[in-house]
């Protein structure tokens, strides 16, 4: 039973799921199912599903007479199962909510489900969010309630952990390249729930001993064992070799590190609290720059993905983000309600759902990690920071960090077949990087691939001169190497524009033009939008937050009257954070706004 791997690829492709589950786990997933059903679904009973997908089991409950409701924090998988709700007649009987996990609480009362299941979610929450998602299913559970759990676990013979480590790195790995994300086996996960408060009353594993489904029963006297505040995460955690050197070399896939609390410094009950994405690079920067400071920075789910592309993809969003106020505890821990958020969050967190779940009150700080300390000396000098920078520098760093892997397999490759080319292809390759990169804003026309084929065209143009004239041979006499250096030019210029310049991924561009829908977690072509933003001025009330957040200084202040209007219409990408943060909808895409002038 190792299908479970590739569910992080099916679950990207929310009307495939069901089918593509069904027929890698040879129908075992369907069984579960029919079983959970079939031995503890009554009807009349109160059910939850926790991690519910396409409503597969909620459906099924629900024809057999429970009153299901359904909790996930996917919109796709939920637009899945409103249609199948829908064309089963079940609107009265099934409940969905978008939700994270951890956020159950605030959805319902105490005692309040006869039976609470998940199946296949909670081998993706780490280890406080375990804790805090099973001390809430204590609470919601009535006296006497089940609840189930279906996962992958950890076998505990030492044979079988080998070859459940064999069989699954492979898979794995093919999981992570495709979909840049994956789970993890538990292998405390008895004990964690039992911790909780729950008793165990079967438990039942597969073959390898790596999966396993548990029942589990609140008792009338139980009570959950709450051992206090989580420990806060040592910021040494994050200090790896392997980590920061993927950081340099690896930057086409996530590079997470332990979503958590952390303590900067000497942090009292006044101090602020900061938030990041889990991206290793900007955790590490984010704590290099509160070296002289005394602060929380919480650390925030978001599969590893650097803040701006996390936000805009989807990853780093509003649910995400209470999960890590409710995980750390971090209410209980400060007197104070704000949380500063990194101004590239803007696209994906809304701050009134932030704060009517979660408490806190999210003010946006500046756009770089160096500018924390002045934002937190004086709050106003977000202002002077608040706009994308793309110098020399980030252009050579993003120059290896997003072909440092690509060289290395051409070497490889290289070295393999035709080992005397290694050195010259080698240094082809960074000078015509670094030509592209480096000479990115002086070279001519506005695409990635538009200067690479011009730098393509020129090479071409000077080799054929130099065949003619000096060596007074035929023009394409070396067509091979005209081919292999226009081969590279235009990987380098791949998706040149969106990497150096803030601009729109022309890679997502092309994926939306041939109805691609995404490439793992690299490309999506649903954040790409061709639209650009549109002001209802009657609407507007100057609260300025647009002017605050956008990366790409889009706004202006009105000479005269201080009034914000948009003042660079054509820097816009439709990034959306100005249109997420809007309080008064003034702001929003073009094809939602045709009726205003």
């Amino acid at each position: 039973m190792f299908s479970y791997i590739f569910m992080k690829i099916l679950e990207k492709r929310p009307e495939r799921y069901d089918a593509g589950i069904h027929i890698l786990s040879a129908g075992y997933i369907t069984k579960i199912r029919k079983r959970i059903v079939n031995d503890y679904v009554k009807p009349g009973m109160e059910m939850l599903d926790l991690g519910c997908g396409t409503g597969s089991l909620l459906i099924d409950a629900a024809e057999a007479g429970a009153k299901a409701t359904g909790v996930d924090i996917s919109e796709g998988m939920l637009a899945v199962a409103r249609r199948r709700i829908t064309g089963r007649g079940l609107q009265d009987k099934i409940t969905l909510h978008r939700a994270g996990v951890v956020e159950a609480d605030g959805l319902f009362t105490e005692n309040r489900f006869d039976l609470i299941v998940s199946t296949l979610v909670f081998s993706e929450l780490y280890t406080e969010e375990r804790a805090l998602a099973l001390r809430q299913i204590e609470r919601l559970l009535k006296p006497e309630g089940i609840f189930i759990i279906a996962a992958e676990v950890q076998p505990v013979k030492v044979l079988k952990r080998i070859i459940h480590f064999g069989v699954r790195l492979p898979l794995a790995v093919v999981t992570y390249l495709i979909a840049q994300t994956g789970t993890k086996p538990l292998n405390r996960i008895t004990h964690e729930i039992t911790r909780s408060g729950l008793n165990i009353i079967n438990e039942k594993r597969s073959f390898l001993d790596s999966f396993v489904i548990l029942i589990a029963q609140k008792t009338t006297h139980a009570i959950s064992n709450d051992a206090g505040l989580p420990e806060l995460v040592s910021v040494k955690k994050d200090r790896s070799f392997i980590k920061a050197l993927w950081d340099f070399v690896g930057r086409w896939f996530p590079n997470p590190v332990e979503p958590g609390l952390r303590a900067i410094g000497h942090p009292n009950r006044t101090s602020p609290v900061l938030l990041t994405s889990n991206f290793h690079l900007t955790v590490r920067r984010v704590e290099k720059s509160l070296l002289n400071e005394n602060a929380f920075l919480l650390v925030a789910p978001s599969n590893g993905i650097n803040v701006w592309c996390a936000a805009c993809g989807g990853e780093l969003n509003t649910h995400s983000v209470i999960t890590a106020v409710k995980t750390s505890r971090i209410n209980e821990r400060v007197d104070h309600r704000q949380i500063i958020l990194p101004q590239f969050s803007a696209p994906g967190i809304n701050r009134h759902l932030l704060k009517k779940e979660s408490g806190r009150i999210a003010i946006f700080g500046p756009a770089y990690a160096k500018d924390i300390p002045a934002f937190l000396e004086n709050r106003k000098t977000v202002f002077k920071h608040n706009q994308a920078k793309f110098p020399l520098l980030f252009r050579l760093e993003m120059l290896l960090s997003m072909n440092g892997m690509a060289w290395m397999v051409m070497g490889l490759l290289t070295l393999t077949l035709k080992p005397g080319l290694f050195f010259w292809l080698s240094a082809y390759f960074w000078t015509a990087g670094f030509i592209l990169y480096a000479g990115y804003p002086a070279l001519p026309g506005g695409s990635g691939w538009f200067k690479a084929a011009v730098l393509s065209v020129v090479e071409i143009v000077a080799v054929a001169l130099f065949s003619v004239f000096i060596l007074q041979r035929s023009v394409f006499v070396f067509w091979e190497m005209m081919l292999m250096g226009s081969a590279i030019n235009f990987w380098l210029g791949f998706d040149l524009r969106g990497i150096v310049a803030g601009s729109p991924s022309e890679a997502e561009w092309l994926m939306h033009k041939i109805g691609m829908a995404s490439f793992g977690h690299i490309f999506s072509a649903g954040v790409y939008s061709p639209d650009k933003i549109k002001q209802d001025i009657a609407r507007c009330n100057n609260c300025r937050i647009c002017f605050l957040i956008c990366p790409q200084g889009v706004f202006g202040i009105e000479d005269g009257n201080n009034n914000i209007r948009i003042k660079k219409k054509w820097a816009c990408f439709a990034c959306k954070a100005c249109v997420t943060q809007c309080p008064e909808d003034a702001l929003l895409l073009k094809r939602k706004m045709e009726n205003i002038a």
